[in-house]
């Protein structure tokens, strides 16, 4: 191999695919009330097992203990998808109380990609549905592990409006560590509409709508800045059709 490649290559780190493990986030759960949240993980691996640990954690942070169908409440559900095989695992309560909170994915051996479904009975006695996919922080799945960026920006786009949409958002703290984040919310445009900090606790969960902490955004659409590396904060954004059908969708979050 050239010296100038062995040189590039030298910080980062060689790896088997799968050989030092996988690690994922769901940056919402959320179950009982109206809601329920289905994981579905998929094993690509024609040869592996896989070994899967699905962890949950309420807004403070703590373990969480999630009533998992069929299986009983734990903060953590491990299990095997076979070589080419596929796991679905339901949180479903019968509490009328909505709980929420995140949820990390720790795998070994296999490949696993999957997706988190939410669903929510509607006043109207209809189902809506959302779909978030399993996130990995970046590098983590690669067998060379990237630079990070000098200056990491994760972008949400927003809409609220006025009698159409109306958009929630989702941070989970996946560190062991307190963290600030620089937010700011531009119109589409690129004016500034809100400028604020968002300070996390140690694996704290942390929701709400936009319009209802930031009055100021209602009636406007734009973008979401959060100045953060999405391999500590895991970001989820959900838009609401107020027009009737109360149907939400997810939003994926975009980073620069």
């Amino acid at each position: 191999m050239p010296r100038f490649i062995l040189r590039f290559l030298a910080p980062g780190i060689l790896c088997a695919a799968g050989a030092f493990g996988q690690i994922g986030t769901f940056g919402q759960i959320a179950y009982g009330g109206n809601w329920q949240t289905t994981f579905t993980l998929m094993n690509l691996s024609s040869s592996s097992v896989a070994t899967v640990t699905l962890s949950f954690f309420g807004d403070d942070g703590s373990p969480l203990n999630a009533p998992i169908l069929n299986f009983g409440a734990t903060s953590a559900y491990t299990f095997a998808i076979p070589a080419g095989g596929a796991q679905s695992v339901v949180l479903s309560s019968g509490t009328q109380t909505t709980t929420q909170g995140w949820a990390s994915m720790s795998a070994t051996g296999g490949t696993v990609r999957g997706q988190g479904s939410f669903r929510v009975l509607l006043p109207t006695g209809g189902i809506s549905e959302a779909v978030v996919p399993l996130s990995f922080p970046p590098g983590s799945t690669a067998c060379i592990v990237p630079f990070p960026p000098v200056n990491p920006v994760i972008l949400v786009p927003f809409d609220n409006t006025a009698g159409q949409y109306i958009t929630s958002v989702a941070f989970a703290n996946t560190t062991a560590n307190a963290q600030a984040y620089a937010i700011e919310f531009d119109d589409q445009s690129g004016n500034l509409l809100v400028a604020d900090t968002l300070a996390l606790t140690p694996m704290q969960h942390m929701a709400f709508v936009t319009t209802t902490k930031y009055q100021t955004l209602l009636g406007k659409k734009g973008i979401l800045k959060i100045q953060a590396d999405s391999a500590k904060l895991s970001v989820l954004g959900l838009l609401s059709n107020l027009s009737g059908t109360g149907a939400i969708t997810t939003i994926i979050p975009v980073t620069q």
